[in-house]
């Protein structure tokens, strides 16, 4: 360690082992801050075809599907809800343990049939702005929201199609065309999990505790 005072003066092996120690503790500190924290690169080239092009192309024919079952929905919502208020009575009827209070049946069956052909347009709507911003923005975090959007949508569109189409009154392919945005939509989901597409999104940044007690 250098003395401003006395240029001249030789340091000691302690001051000399201190800055070593020091410079070795900040060389470290740099060097887990680089693990933890990766950075992006500059230009990551263009995005895989199978996120830019066979993800939307897949996703935009499970859309297709989703809003013929919406348009359709909206225009015999009447037709619907009377069909599920009556089968909301007779669960009365049948099983009044497991069925729905009698004074809420007029309430569930005008709520839900509206309620979840909106949702059909709302889960499009933000899988598409995750899917888009996934590749123009290079975002493995949109990649990972649409995947979990799609999950969410999957696991709807089964109690969609029971409450809403599974009646004998209603156009029977209306169910077909369900279960084929269903199919679509996981195929869209896999064209973004492709290796390539892996490989070309950024490294993930979210803290792992696991990793941060081993560099320790």
């Amino acid at each position: 360690m250098t003395d401003p005072d006395d240029p001249d003066r030789i340091p000691t092996q302690a001051e000399l082992d201190a800055e070593d120690l020091a410079e070795i503790a900040h060389t470290s500190r740099d060097r887990d801050h680089a693990n933890l924290y990766p950075p992006r690169p500059g230009d990551p080239g263009p995005p895989p075809a199978a996120l830019s092009l066979h993800a939307r192309v897949a996703w935009w024919g499970a859309a297709i599907a989703g809003l013929v079952s919406a348009v359709y929905g909206f225009i015999n919502l009447g037709l619907i809800t009377d069909l599920l208020r009556a089968r909301l009575l007779q669960g009365v009827l049948t099983d009044p343990r497991n069925a729905s209070p009698e004074d809420q049946v007029d309430t569930l069956a005008g709520f839900f049939p509206p309620f979840m052909l909106v949702m059909i347009v709302v889960f499009l709507v933000v899988e598409y702005a995750l899917l888009v911003a996934a590749a123009s923005r290079h975002s493995r975090n949109s990649r990972n929201f649409f995947l979990a959007a799609v999950a969410v949508n999957l696991l709807c569109i089964p109690i969609g199609i029971d409450l809403l189409f599974d009646y004998p009154e209603v156009w029977s392919a209306m169910s077909v065309i369900a279960w084929l945005q269903f199919g679509l939509l996981i195929l869209a989901a896999l064209f973004t999990l492709r290796r390539n597409v892996n490989q070309w999104l950024p490294d993930s940044t979210r803290m792992r505790p696991t990793r941060v007690f081993r560099e320790r």
